[in-house]
């Protein structure tokens, strides 16, 4: 009887085993008649519900170096209505604000992704040699908005933890392009503890973020140090919350719609605070800028590039 017990314990492992989710990195090909230079590289780090007040007062020398070495803005403008993560995570990745994008809220009803597109679709359209990922905690932003792009890689998991590991990798292993990234502990925390400053937990949630980006970033150094490459990293959030661990229908609340970005390239000019604050939709042109995709008019976009 002890025989069959082991025996059904172990293939019971070995299948739970082969549902999980590897974070060993599988490179894509490279094209064969391939004409792109891959100099220029990009890496989203988004950070689910992290408000800016409450990353200043963590200690994240991670971030630190970012807004030191690149520029930033304390104030951006996430929108004000649609205070959603559903509307938000879409405002940030099509470059539209929702009247175009068409999400109000986490349900993904009335969606016009095939008008105004996750800009992986974008960088798809000028050349599939770009080689692009979406790495995410938060699910939905993969069956919901990225996954009619076909990126190379898209894969979502369960905790921060491995979406860290599943970057870095994917970082040092391949010769990936445009990766998008999305961590969603913070979260989690100020659902359940409070989005604020004075909410030890929720700043602790920061600083372990901060601590997965060290590898990631580490990759991203090496990368540019060994290989003459430039990246674009850009770090920002869908949107803030209140002490009490909400953030919907809070329209003219700035907790709630003011949230942060930050940019910085291999040589970035005029580092530091920015002398205004770019909107969320400025986050797609100016990555189209970086690996030069041409903005077209017919994509009505409605943000502008940041000058790097």
């Amino acid at each position: 009887m002890q025989y069959y017990i082991c025996v059904f314990l172990i293939t019971l492992s070995l299948a739970f085993n082969a549902c999980e989710k590897s974070t060993v990195a599988e490179c894509p090909d490279a094209c064969a008649n391939d004409t792109l230079q891959h100099v220029k590289r990009v890496l989203l780090l988004g950070i689910d519900g992290c408000r800016p007040d409450a990353l200043m007062k963590a200690n994240t020398p991670n971030i630190d170096k970012l807004m030191a070495d690149g520029k930033y803005s304390l104030n951006v403008d996430r929108g004000a209505h649609d205070t959603w993560s559903g509307a938000g995570w879409s405002t940030m990745l099509t470059g539209v604000w929702p009247d175009k994008h068409g999400v109000h809220d986490n349900l993904f009803g009335g969606k016009n992704y095939g008008e105004y597109p996750h800009f992986l679709c974008r960088v798809k359209e000028k050349s599939s040699c770009f080689k692009t990922a979406s790495i995410v905690h938060y699910a939905d932003l993969n069956t919901e908005i990225a996954s009619p792009c076909n990126p190379d890689v898209i894969i979502d998991f369960d905790d921060d933890v491995q979406v860290a590991e599943a970057v870095k990798n994917y970082l040092n292993d391949c010769n990936m392009d445009v990766v998008f990234v999305n961590f969603d502990d913070v979260d989690h925390a100020g659902h359940t503890r409070g989005f604020h400053p004075d909410i030890p937990q929720y700043i602790d949630a920061i600083e372990s973020v901060d601590g997965f980006f060290g590898p990631i970033l580490q990759a991203v150094y090496d990368r540019e140090l060994n290989n003459n490459e430039d990246w674009l990293i850009v770090v920002s959030t869908d949107h803030g919350g209140k002490i009490d661990g909400t953030h919907g229908f809070h329209c003219n609340d700035p907790e709630v719609t003011r949230v942060f970005s930050i940019f910085r390239t291999k040589n970035t000019n005029n580092k530091g605070g920015m002398s205004y604050d770019p909107p969320l939709v400025d986050i797609v042109p100016t990555i189209l800028d970086h690996i030069s995709v041409p903005v077209d008019s017919l994509w009505k976009l409605d943000g502008i590039k940041v000058a790097m």
